[in-house]
């Protein structure tokens, strides 16, 4: 299982909004985060963390700082789907088209090139539409798996 830290936002009905704390930078291994191989040039687009709805089995509450994991076979199951099924459709879709309209006598190389780009945005509306179903399962989902903080805000004030 693959684990981060989070920090909840808000829940709702068995679920809760996450933000997962991030490391500035790279991958905090040195001092050095302007010339750091593993920094990316769009780092400065990426201002704000971004929100995931995950499971909430242990009822944690907005502030709560939670371990929040998701299972390893579904982080390659995923990493398949996104990277492998457009390519191999791209691939297929451009020798088939190829084929195809040489068939019926174009054998320009833009429609092999057209082919081949309707094939990877098809590969890519699929890996789509397989990983919205596929969370519908809780098999597939982050799950939060342990409360680790207090809240960091709960919004109460002590009577003094």
């Amino acid at each position: 299982m693959i684990e981060q830290t989070a920090v909840v936002v808000s829940v709702d009905s068995g679920h809760a909004w996450i933000l997962p704390q991030q490391k500035s930078g790279g991958c905090s291994g040195c001092a050095t985060k302007t010339t750091c191989s593993t920094s990316s040039p769009f780092d400065f687009l990426n201002k704000e963390a971004q929100k995931m709805r995950v499971l909430n089995p242990s009822y944690a509450r907005p502030g709560d700082t939670v371990v929040v994991g998701v299972q390893g076979d579904a982080l390659v199951a995923y990493s398949l789907l996104t990277y492998m099924l457009p390519l191999i459709s791209l691939i297929l879709m451009a020798l088939l088209g190829r084929e195809l309209l040489a068939f019926i006598g174009i054998t320009s190389e833009w429609a092999t090139i057209f082919s081949g780009m309707a094939g990877l945005f098809g590969g890519l509306r699929l890996a789509n539409l397989v990983a919205a179903r596929s969370f519908q399962s809780n098999d597939f989902q982050p799950v939060i798996l342990r409360v680790v903080g207090q809240p960091l805000f709960t919004g109460i004030t002590p009577l003094a």
